[in-house]
C-alpha cells in the first residue's frame, strides 16, 4: 500500500513550536520598547495558540494508544 503523500503546507507540531517562540519574542521586545499592550496582546494569543496544540498533542497521543 502507497504511503500517503503529507501536503507540504501542513504544519507539524514542532514547526508551530517554532513559530510560538519566535513571536514570543517579537512580544519580549515591544515590550522592551514601551508598547505593553501590543506585546501584552501577542502574549494572549500565543497562550491560547500554546493551549491548542497541547490539545492537538493529547489527541494525537490517544489516537496512537488505541
Amino acid at each position: 500500500m502507497p504511503k500517503k503523500q503529507s501536503d507540504p503546507t501542513t504544519a507539524t507540531a514542532a514547526d508551530i513550536e517554532r513559530s510560538i517562540l519566535a513571536l514570543n519574542k517579537m512580544a519580549e521586545r515591544l515590550w522592551g520598547d514601551g508598547r505593553e499592550a501590543e506585546a501584552k496582546a501577542l502574549l494572549d494569543a500565543l497562550d491560547a495558540l500554546n493551549r491548542a496544540l497541547d490539545r492537538i498533542r493529547i489527541g494525537e497521543s490517544r489516537k496512537t494508544l488505541h
